[in-house]
């Protein structure tokens, strides 16, 4: 989009936040702490200086052709910002000391009046801004999920609805916008109810869309816990249990390229007096990266979590000033927030660098307050402060200012450290998020590999073991109570071949053993079933198994019955279920036609074959066979299409020879067909006679002797089997 259409969309913004934008957006305090009211849900905060400052950046915006990585020797970055107000504010000053290896990702948030709407023109802002920087779409679940309620859709119905509205807000993924889910909640993480399920399904309609518009992919912002929370040990198990759902984190690395962690830390947790900064930095990585960590020291049962989250964590740092709760607690003067900002991402760029990864990927939620009742003059003056401190970081962190601290830049010149520094009374390190540099807890484990089985019949024994994170075998301390179940509603277990059959099953590793009796499992539904073990106290296990369908027991043809026209053809279809409506494989199926003079078959195998009539009308069956399964369809072949091609005179010896030509509509000539006509002279009816056509379609009368005159042939009728006559006649005269 042009500058001078973008800036006239700011103006139009700037004024709405002038004027009724703070009533309009006051129900926003509804889905947020309290206070928040306070402060509008507008694009800036700021809207003169935002604007002047915006067009003076895009006046001089590069182009957006991809930048080449020589221009920079710096640290790439894609950095995700949520915004719950003031977001062009945000861009706009991270684009004032943008980073050259940094994309730049900012949510808009929906409409405070239907936050299934989102709001026009705010994408484009954000991207006039230059090639590196992108607006994210926020999708708010809460209400997405009325949408569903009332619409009587579905999740993914959702998602594919939200996409077609980012279009028409003007959300342009082919330049590099998205989505971004606001949030995950907590259910996700317990798996409670239908949560997974459905955002697993919401995350696929966002991607894909209806069809119309490239796949892309998005941002979950994910619910976290207080930095502060007394004892995360509940947490942590319930994070470790999540970690195993490899369906759901499937799907995640389908669907989802950001997984933004919020972890908004407590600057009490940080400001301790008195203590280097690189403690500082380690402390806040504790918190800031605890799920990487923990995935990083997770079982192989884990796999699909560890690979999806190396690529896409994305922790959710903490900009958001004057917070008692909500956003830890940011409760302190301007300076020391963005000394609290800088720390932050000094941490996270050193985190990134020292475990070796290729690119740094993080950001913050921006969430202003005027908690303290600064003047707005003061209030506008000092966030602008904590902005550019932001902004600044991220420009200085990514430069190699000393290679043995990287992220430091953020902090300022080498050893002077003039942003990082800040003590906060009382501040204090809180020492339980080291716990998950381990496993915390014994991890079950299906020690037999995945199974592929026929429906309705027993599959090899199956055993759950207890293991340590490592893999070697833990011993009981006591009686251990496993529960087997499956997701498919088919699914039973076992500890007999024979049954009986229970669609749970409750195992034991008894005291000191490390493994339970062999069971066994049985599906009728063909599929990929998940076998879930749980225990108290122990990492959850999940093995996905192989169900395939039986032998077919029964067939149909689509369709059931054809009528086609001579010379025209059906395509006929089978399809067949084994002995509990699974569908089965058809490819070998074998084809039959009874009987063949009314047409052929184009193949005598497979799930498909086209019938091809004959010329001639008839009936009959084509039957198909699948394994001891048959089904047939009955076929009308229409009758033909003859026509009488010409009617040829001649006179030997003072006779008169009339020949008739009867043809098919493909001018093949009609043998044995019958033909009625009258010999008019001078137009008078002469004579009348019946003569049949020959092999080359030509009926001959002879007539040994006749007067002068003219002479006409008049056809009454023509008849042939499988044919019907068209009735028309050709012109025809002979005079002697």
């Amino acid at each position: 989009m042009r500058a001078g259409v973008v800036a006239g969309l700011l103006c139009a913004a700037a004024v709405g936040a002038g004027a009724g934008a703070a009533r309009t957006d006051a129900a926003a305090a509804a889905s947020t702490p309290a206070a928040a009211a306070a402060t509008p849900v507008v694009p800036s905060l700021d809207p003169a200086a935002t604007g002047r400052l915006w067009r003076e950046l895009v006046s001089r915006a590069p182009s957006r052709a991809p930048q080449r990585a020589e221009q920079a020797p710096c640290r790439p970055l894609r950095a995700i910002f949520y915004a719950q107000t003031d977001w062009l504010r945000l861009a706009t000053r991270l684009a004032a000391a943008a980073s050259p290896c940094a994309q730049y990702y900012v949510s808009v948030p929906p409409l405070t009046s239907d936050k299934t709407q989102l709001r026009a023109g705010q994408a484009a802002a954000i991207r006039a801004l230059g090639p590196s920087f992108h607006a994210l779409a926020e999708i708010q679940y809460t209400a997405w999920s009325r949408w569903v309620a009332a619409n009587g859709g579905s999740w993914f119905d959702a998602g594919v609805e939200a996409r077609k509205r980012m279009a028409a807000a003007g959300f342009d993924v082919g330049a590099g916008d998205t989505w971004a889910v606001n949030e995950f909640s907590s259910a996700v993480r317990q798996g409670l109810g239908g949560a997974r399920q459905n955002v697993r399904d919401l995350v696929r309609g966002l991607a894909t869309g209806d069809g119309s518009q490239a796949p892309v992919r998005g941002v979950a912002f994910v619910i976290g816990v207080d930095q502060n929370v007394p004892d995360p040990s509940l947490y942590q198990t319930t994070i470790q249990n999540w970690l195993v759902d490899n369906a759901f984190w499937g799907d995640m690395g389908l669907y989802v390229s950001d997984w933004s962690q919020e972890v908004y830390g407590d600057i009490r947790d940080y400001g301790v007096a008195g203590v280097p900064i690189q403690t500082r930095r380690d402390y806040l990585n504790d918190y800031l990266q605890h799920p990487l960590v923990l995935a990083g020291v997770g079982p192989e049962s884990i796999a699909a979590a560890r690979s999806f989250l190396q690529a896409a964590y994305s922790p959710l740092a903490n900009a958001a000033w004057q917070w008692g709760s909500g956003y830890g607690w940011t409760m302190v003067p301007f300076d020391q927030m963005a000394g609290f900002v800088a720390a932050q991402v000094y941490a996270l760029r050193a985190f990134s660098a020292t475990t070796g990864q290729p690119q740094d990927h993080w950001g913050f939620a921006w969430a202003p307050r005027n908690g303290s009742g600064l003047s707005a003059a003061d209030f506008v003056s000092q966030t602008n402060a904590i902005l550019d401190r932001l902004a600044q970081s991220i420009r200085d962190s990514s430069q190699p200012v000393d290679p043995n601290d990287p992220g430091s830049g953020a902090c300022g010149p080498v050893g002077q450290n003039l942003y990082c520094a800040g003590d906060v009374a009382g501040g204090h390190f809180v020492e339980t998020w080291k716990s998950f540099r381990g496993w915390t807890q014994p991890v079950l484990e299906l020690a037999t590999p995945p199974q592929t089985l026929a429906a309705g019949a027993p599959g090899s024994p199956l055993t759950v073991a207890l293991q340590t994170a490592a893999g070697a075998p833990f011993a009981a301390t006591a009686d251990l109570g496993v529960t087997v179940s499956s997701s498919s509603p088919a699914g039973v277990f076992s500890v007999s071949p024979t049954g009986p059959w229970t669609p749970t099953l409750v195992l034991t590793i008894p005291a000191g053993g490390s493994a339970t009796p062999p069971f066994y499992y049985e599906d009728t539904r063909a599929g990929v079933p998940t076998v879930a073990a749980v225990a108290p106290g122990a990492t959850s296990a999940a093995q996905t198994e192989t169900v395939q369908a039986g032998p077919p027991a029964t067939a149909t043809l689509a369709p059931p019955r054809s009528t086609v026209p001579a010379g025209g053809s059906a395509t006929f279809t089978v399809q067949a279920v084994d002995a509990y409506g699974n569908p089965t494989d058809v490819t070998a199926a074998a084809w039959t036609l009874t009987p063949a003079t009314v047409g052929a078959l184009s193949a005598t195998s497979g799930a498909t074959t086209t019938f091809a009539a004959a010329q001639t009308g008839g009936r009959g069956t084509v039957a198909v066979t699948v394994g001891a399964a048959t089904a047939s369809a009955a076929v009308t072949v229409l009758p033909g299409r003859l026509h009488v091609a010409a009617i040829r005179y001649s006179a030997p010896k003072g006779g008169l020879v009339v020949t008739t030509l009867v043809l098919d509509a493909r001018g093949k000539p009609i043998a044995n067909a019958t033909v009625l006509l009258t010999l008019l002279r001078n137009g008078q009816r002469y004579t009348l006679a019946h003569v049949t056509t020959g092999p080359t379609g030509r009926a001959v009368e002879r007539l040994k002797k006749v007067r002068g005159g003219c002479y006409t042939t008049t056809i009454r009728n023509v008849g042939a089997r499988g044919y019907v006559w068209d009735r028309q006649v050709p012109k025809n005269r002979f005079c002697r």
